[in-house]
């Protein structure tokens, strides 16, 4: 067997175990909370809690997933420092062309509405 395929089989593994761990921990946090909501103090809620957040934090941290999850998250911000952000004077100018366009496009619907009326009612009225 190659050293390659043996960390292939060590690495699955252990992120089977680190995932088991996740959710045990997740579990007893819930099952703290449920079976244990009046029977202990709120100081010792708080203390299993913070433990166990700093647990879980850590054993995720580790994980491939996480890895790959930091991997993205920093090529977001690559990828947003290389985006030409138009300026003050271009947004306004889109802007207002935005709206011109929203005018004339009413206006236009208007007008259209207006002589679909008209030809309807010369149809379906009775002629006298």
């Amino acid at each position: 067997m190659h050293l390659h395929n043996i960390y292939k089989i060590y690495m699955n593994h252990t992120e089977k175990i680190k995932w088991f761990c996740i959710i045990t921990i997740i579990l007893s946090i819930i099952l703290n909370y449920i079976f244990f909501l009046n029977k202990s103090s709120q100081i010792f809620k708080i203390l299993f809690f913070s433990t166990l957040l700093i647990l879980l934090i850590n054993i995720f941290i580790r994980t491939i997933i996480s890895k790959k999850i930091f991997i993205f998250i920093n090529e977001i911000k690559l990828e947003l420092s290389n985006i030409v952000w138009p300026s003050y004077k271009e947004t306004s100018q889109i802007t207002g062309i935005v709206i011109l366009l929203i005018i004339l496009t009413s206006v236009f619907l208007w007008i259209l509405d207006g002589i679909i009326l008209r030809v309807m009612s010369c149809i379906l009225a009775p002629r006298l």
